[in-house]
Formats: C-alpha cells, sequence, structure tokens
C-alpha cells in the first residue's frame, strides 16, 4: 500500500489561528491559496541497513502540500480518500519489515536545515529577524513489523508550535489602576540588547526529538547556539524587531482599547503581519534587554524599560502590559498556551 498522511495540529485547536486568524495548516499549504508547504525528512532501517530520504526524492527532502482536487498520481491509485496530501508525482508504497522516520517542519521554505539528521534528531536554524513565521514541527515513527501497523491507515503528523510569540500593549494607567486622559501616541517601539554576549536571542538551533533507552521522543524541542544581537554602540545602531509608525498610534485608558503596538506599523511590516504578535526562539531572557518607544510629545527621545527576567518556552505567548502612569512606567507580563484566548495567569511586576 502507498505511504499517506494526514496533519493536524497537537492540540486538536487550529494551528495557526491566533497567528493569521482564518489560516490554518490546511489552508497554508492548499495549492492555488496559501502555497506554502511542509518539508518532510525520512529514513528507514531494515535489517541493520539505514535509506534515507525514502519519499521519492534521492537528493533530499520532500514537500507535502495539500490538494483540494485530489488528481490520481500514479495509475490505479486513487488518492481521494488521503485527504488531499500529497509529496510527490508518484505514490511511493511501505517496505515490509522496514522501521520508519519522519521528520517534517512547516513552512519549508524559511527552515534552514543544519545536519542531515539521523534517526534520533532532526536539526535546524532558525533567524526570526528575517522571518516571522509560525515554526511548526512533526515527528512520527512507523514500525511496518508492529502488530498495530495498518499499511492503510496515514502517516499522522501532529505539528508542534517551537518558537514563543510576544505581544507589547500600551495603555494609560496609574500602577493601583486608575486610569487618565492623554493625547500622546506612540510613534516607534523596539528591543535592544545592552550587554554584549547576553540578552535577547533572535536565532537559534532547533534540535527536534531525542532517543531515551532505545525509545523515540517526538515531542524533545532544544533551543541551543543561540545568538544574541550586540548592544548598540555610538556608531552602530543595533534595534531588534523595530515598529515605526510616523503619524502615530494613539492608545486609551481602557484595558479593551490598548494599543498593541506591532500591529500598527507603517515602518517594517515583517513584525506587523501576526496581529501583534513577534515571534522568538524560546530561551531564558535575563534582565538584560531593553523595552525602547518613542513617543510625538517626545520626539526622537528614546524612553527604555527594561524587560524582567522570564523564561520564553514553545508554543507560549508572553502578553508585556506597559502601563503610563502620571508619574511612572510599570510592566506586567502574562503568560498563555498558543492556543487559548485568554491567559492561564498573570505576573504581577
Amino acid at each position: 500500500m502507498p505511504i499517506r498522511w494526514d496533519v493536524q495540529s497537537a492540540s486538536l485547536v487550529d494551528g495557526r489561528a491566533l497567528i493569521e486568524d482564518s489560516l490554518g495548516l490546511q489552508a497554508a499549504c492548499t495549492v492555488g491559496s496559501g502555497d506554502k508547504a511542509i518539508g518532510i525528512w525520512s529514513a528507514y532501517e531494515l535489517e541493520g541497513f539505514t535509506k534515507q530520504n525514502v519519499l521519492g526524492n534521492p537528493n533530499g527532502d520532500v514537500s507535502l502540500r495539500f490538494f483540494e482536487q485530489v488528481p490520481e498520481i500514479e495509475e490505479g491509485v486513487e488518492m481521494d480518500n488521503w485527504q488531499g496530501w500529497l509529496y510527490g508525482d508518484s505514490a511511493v508504497h511501505w517496505t515490509p519489515k522496514a522501521k520508519y522516520t519522519f521528520n517534517a517542519y512547516f513552512p519549508q521554505s524559511v527552515v534552514r536545515e543544519i545536519s542531515s539528521s539521523d534517526i534520533s534528531t532532526f536539526v535546524v536554524e532558525y533567524n526570526t529577524e528575517l522571518h516571522q513565521e509560525d515554526l511548526m514541527m512533526a515527528y512520527a515513527y512507523v514500525d511496518t513489523e508492529a502488530r498495530s501497523f495498518n499499511s492503510q491507515e496515514p502517516v499522522r503528523l501532529n505539528m508542534l508550535h517551537t518558537l514563543s510569540a510576544l505581544q507589547f500593549q500600551f495603555m494609560f494607567m496609574n500602577s493601583d489602576g486608575t486610569t487618565y486622559e492623554d493625547s500622546d501616541v506612540l510613534t516607534a517601539c523596539w528591543l535592544e540588547n545592552t550587554v554584549s554576549g547576553s540578552g535577547l536571542a533572535t536565532t537559534g538551533d532547533l534540535a527536534f526529538g531525542t532517543i531515551t533507552d532505545g525509545e523515540m521522543d517526538g515531542e524533545h524541542i532544544h533551543w541551543y547556539d543561540e545568538d544574541h544581537p550586540e548592544p548598540s554602540t555610538a556608531t552602530r545602531e543595533r534595534r531588534l524587531y523595530v515598529w515605526e509608525n510616523a503619524t502615530g498610534v494613539s492608545f486609551s485608558s481602557t484595558v479593551t482599547s490598548y494599543t498593541s503596538a506591532t500591529s500598527h506599523s507603517t515602518g517594517n511590516q515583517l513584525f506587523s503581519s501576526n496581529n501583534g504578535w513577534v515571534l522568538t526562539i524560546p530561551q531564558h531572557l535575563d534582565n538584560t534587554t531593553l523595552l525602547c518607544f518613542k513617543l510625538a510629545s517626545t520626539g526622537d527621545l528614546a524612553h527604555h524599560v527594561a524587560l524582567p527576567e522570564t523564561t520564553f518556552e514553545p508554543g507560549k505567548r508572553y502578553t508585556y502590559h506597559i502601563r503610563f502612569g502620571q508619574s511612572e512606567v510599570t510592566v506586567k507580563l502574562t503568560i498563555a498556551p498558543w492556543n487559548e484566548l485568554k491567559s492561564s495567569h498573570n505576573i504581577p511586576l
């Protein structure tokens, strides 16, 4: 029987709902619509021999896409019961007695594979200053000799979020919760490290999967070799995730009408395309990174607030509430799993 595929979010919630509203994985990978693809690295072991790239592309990974009208890709093999997920022009059949490993990643076009990867670990590099895509990974293992193996069942790819999402919300509010009115507007926002080799990392290597006692943990996400951009100097400015709006964006004194800075950019659109969320590498953040911003009332003067120490975890959203008081600025952080609409708990600072 041919190898078939089923793709879904591991949380059973639309994998990209909070990042691009209604655009889910299937829509993103639909030919003629989203036109993106899931990359799949593949291999199998058989009688002590390992064979890589077993899905029809001898030179590397294949591209898994969704077809709304599924073609017949091989004479006598109808694909319309495969949910439209196809990986090539011809079907690849299961090899009896082989043990298969599949590593999947999305979107294929922005991921740089830095290891030919082996059965146990899949390694890629990702740069969040160049790409703001919801990087997702999945692992699947199939033993064709297992009693539970069914050649007619599709291989299920449970896609996991591997990045963290940040959002910065500005409002007029005193530390005691009282509000006031002000006509000032926000004109720029960015992050900046203050210590060499420390602070926020924007690029890292992701190792997905590990073997423990002979068993593969397909949900192990480990980031390492992070690159920490250097601090700005008198001759070289180094700003991260820059958002700008020349005319300024107003923000108010009510929680329900806060301003999410990155969703109103008229400058670099890369950091304003995800409904106000900025995607970054999961990491431990010390207190050497500044949130910088400009206001219309103070022109080119850059204001700075140190971000509190915290740990960014894969698949979680971190919302920073920046409250402009009449005598001080305070920051509050809320954390929630990626697909939860409300924060799971608050951390007042």
